[in-house]
């Protein structure tokens, strides 16, 4: 006989989970009939288990046919476990997340995709039909007979329970990852993939990487690629990436692991040491699971909120990746472009910490500068005689591929190959794109005349083609390069589409401003800048970059479109600030998180505006204007639901209470974002101010935020004028004490020590 309390706690978590399914069916849009269906298999499921309860518990005549008893109780208890971890794994699926953000998203999304909710169905069904066979047994004989048929469902469902439990540990990774690897390698080796040619590159990978490879530990375990910008490193290593990943994952057994990563110069999050190593780390897990043990408890023993939630100690990283490269197993780690991150040279000396204690580890790396010099490194120079074989192996790829270029004669195809690689001077760029401007000519005639024209260096056929951009689009042409040069993240084109006409003095965003065409920024930027398959959109090489700040351009006939890094985050800050504070944002904050994403839609731009303003303001020095144009727009927190502040604040945190919202002073988030200027400019404006207010999601003080976020010279500021270290955190259970006691806060201690002594 089966447990009938086993079989009544099974109803009753059916019951639940049909509860949490029509709870959905309320919040989320288009999920009423996906919900229909599972409650209805849900409702006969819990029919069946209320019928084979109330079989439990009658009496049963020793001579009666009609009982369960003849069931092999083996099979019966099998049956009702199963069907409760079916039933639990719908529940997990559906139960309430541990934090607002996630509950937020959980509101507005249906949690499974077409094929998870087809499985749910075919589990149920399982389940059913065996708890009917169950139930129509009336014999030992058909016990017998039926015992088969259900050994093979059970199996099936054991099949599908391990699938499910390996889908619940991706997800649980998936999770991990997302605090440990934040900045994913995955587009930009796409993007650089799709740049290779067909028999290019194969001097490095066989003559210096393989040979590299095949020897055993050694000293020399940095491998060291430096050419000019355009001189093709990207490629290069794109196809040792996919060259060495293809021979790691054709043997399951291989003698090695492999993590690659691509710093970027228009995406900050990818030039931190912090997201490289995590990253690395996350890829190696692929092939040695035990290198999350060591991070997987310090995961789950940080917040769950994202606020709260710091990034890993980069030591831990070091130390993970360093104990599994000592074994039998190689390591293989992949850094392109170093020279990209604002953070080169702690990059550089974490890379040789770990080279000095793993002799098993090999490091690839790539940079236009010797940003090494160890005798851990060996230096791969590409000048233009080792690559003419590529820009060679290039234009032959091009004849084939291009239907422009097909069509020459063989005379003329020699004497365009001829003079590209004599010219070429060692700039794969630059012979990509002679041939983008030899193809776009309509007649061989023109042809021979555009090659006997050819701009001798990189930076004067950049030139050439800003030159041939109309002059009524020079200034969208300037405006978008002048953005994908200094953004802090990559844009989407209808992000770009709105900041091109955006002004420092711009007050209201309507159809009259707005580009008439969503696409006609590449179409003027073409040569300059790529859309990539996500929609974000990029400059075509960083040499584009390199040459619009260069010295020459300021100079040359194109200055227009010359740019200064030193004002570029001070007038983006002010840009930004003009977007936050126009009056189409005036209304305030909205009533609900739903209508909020409305309004992202509406109005593209304002994610960035909202997320990037303070930390282009962090990264310059204040002027007056400045902080009188941040004072005016924290001044709109007086308008109705906190007007242009409250919208702000509503992107910044869309899943913040309206309360968080009316009561937290512009001094919490200034002190949350780092900026000094503007702290020192809200007290000053203030006198009485009460310092020590509780603000944002969390209830935390301005002084405490500011220790957390390591933002020591606003905590400074903040104790200076008599805000207390000793308030306790609630959602952290710290004080800006004992936070000084934490390893990543140490700096935190002297300052706090002045302070008192002050």
């Amino acid at each position: 006989m089966a447990d009938p309390a086993s079989i009544v706690s099974l109803i009753l978590e059916t019951g639940r989970v049909i509860t949490c399914l029509i709870n959905y069916a309320h919040a989320v849009q288009n999920a009423k009939a996906d919900s229909r269906r599972l409650s209805e298999e849900l409702f006969a499921l819990k029919g069946i288990l209320e019928h084979l309860a109330a079989h439990e518990r009658a009496p049963q005549p020793d001579d009666s046919k009609d009982s369960t008893a003849a069931i092999d109780p083996a099979i019966l208890s099998r049956t009702l476990y199963t069907t409760s971890q079916l039933l639990g794994s719908l529940l997990k699926d559906l139960e309430e997340p541990a934090t607002k953000s996630q509950r937020l998203k959980q509101r507005l999304t249906w949690p499974f995709t077409q094929d998870q909710f087809n499985k749910h169905l075919a589990r149920l069904e399982r389940v059913k039909s065996w708890l009917i066979l169950v139930l129509m047994t009336d014999n030992a004989s058909a016990t017998q007979d039926l015992h088969q048929e259900i050994n093979t469902l059970t199996g099936f469902l054991r099949e599908d329970l391990k699938i499910r439990a390996e889908e619940r540990n991706l997800a649980e990774n998936r999770s991990l990852f997302a605090w440990l690897a934040p900045v994913s390698p995955a587009n930009a080796h796409l993007r650089a993939s799709r740049a290779r040619e067909i028999g290019s590159g194969r001097w490095f990978l066989h003559g210096h990487v393989t040979p590299w490879l095949l020897t055993g530990p050694q000293s020399k375990n940095i491998l060291f690629l430096v050419g000019k910008s355009g001189a093709g490193k990207t490629t290069l290593f794109a196809q040792v990436v996919d060259e060495l990943t293809v021979q790691s994952s054709a043997d399951p057994d291989s003698s090695f692991s492999l993590a690659y990563f691509y710093c970027a110069f228009g995406d900050t999050a990818s030039q931190d040491l912090v997201n490289i190593l995590g990253s690395l780390v996350a890829q190696l897990s692929s092939s040695m699971p035990s290198i999350l043990d060591s991070i997987r408890p310090i995961y789950n023993d940080t917040p769950k909120s994202q606020t709260h939630r710091h990034p890993i100690d980069i030591n831990i990283l070091e130390d993970a990746i360093i104990r599994h490269s000592s074994g039998s197993r190689q390591v293989v780690l992949l850094i392109d472009a170093i020279n990209e991150s604002l953070h080169a040279e702690r990059i550089k000396r974490s890379l040789l910490r770990l080279a000095s204690l793993s002799t098993n580890l090999r490091i690839v790396i790539t940079s236009t500068t010797d940003v090494i010099s160890s005798i851990h490194a060996t230096a791969v120079n590409m000048n233009a005689e080792v690559i003419r074989n590529d820009i060679e192996a290039f234009i032959h790829h091009r004849f084939k591929q291009d239907e422009t270029l097909g069509h020459l004669s063989a005379a003329l195809k020699e004497e365009i190959s001829t003079t590209l690689l004599s010219e070429a001077d060692g700039s794969f760029r630059w012979a990509q794109l002679s041939l983008d401007n030899l193809s776009a000519q309509r007649t061989a005639k023109s042809m021979r005349e555009a090659l006997r024209n050819l701009p001798g260096t990189l930076r004067e056929t950049y030139a050439s083609i800003l030159e041939r951009i109309a002059p009524s689009d020079w200034l969208f042409a300037r405006e978008a390069l002048f953005w994908l040069s200094f953004a802090k993240r990559p844009l989407t084109l209808r992000e770009l589409n709105e900041a091109v006409v955006l002004g420092e003095t711009t007050t209201v965003l309507d159809d009259d401003m707005t580009l008439v065409s969503p696409h006609v920024i590449l179409q003027i930027c073409q040569g300059f800048i790529t859309r990539d398959r996500t929609g974000k959109v990029n400059l075509a090489h960083s040499s584009v970059k390199d040459f619009l700040t260069s010295e020459w351009i300021r100079s040359s006939r194109v200055q227009y479109f010359s740019l200064d890094p030193s004002t570029a985050d001070s007038t983006i800050m002010r840009k930004c600030l003009s977007y936050l504070c126009l009056e189409n944002l005036r209304s305030g904050y909205r009533p609900s998180p739903i209508l909020a994403m409305q309004r992202l839609q509406e109005y593209p731009f304002l994610e960035y505006a909202a997320q990037y303003w303070a930390l282009h303001g962090a990264s310059c020095k204040f002027e007056d204007r400045d902080r009188q144009m941040v004072n005016r727009f924290f001044e709109t927190k007086h308008l109705p639901q906190r007007g242009n502040f409250g919208a702000w604040v509503q992107t910044l945190i869309p899943e913040a209470d309206i309360a968080h919202i009316e009561t937290t002073h512009p001094l919490y988030y200034a002190a949350s974002f780092g900026l000094v200027s503007v702290v020192r400019a809200i007290l000053d404006s203030d006198p009485d101010i009460d310092v020590d207010a509780p603000g944002g999601r969390f209830g935390s003080t301005p002084l405490f935020v500011a220790c957390w976020r390591s933002n020591y010279e606003v905590a400074r500021l903040l104790l200076s004028v008599g805000a207390n270290p000793n308030i306790l955190d609630a959602s952290s259970g710290l004080t800006s004490f004992s936070l000084a006691r934490l390893k990543r806060h140490r700096p935190l201690a002297g300052i706090l020590e002045t302070a008192l002594v002050k």
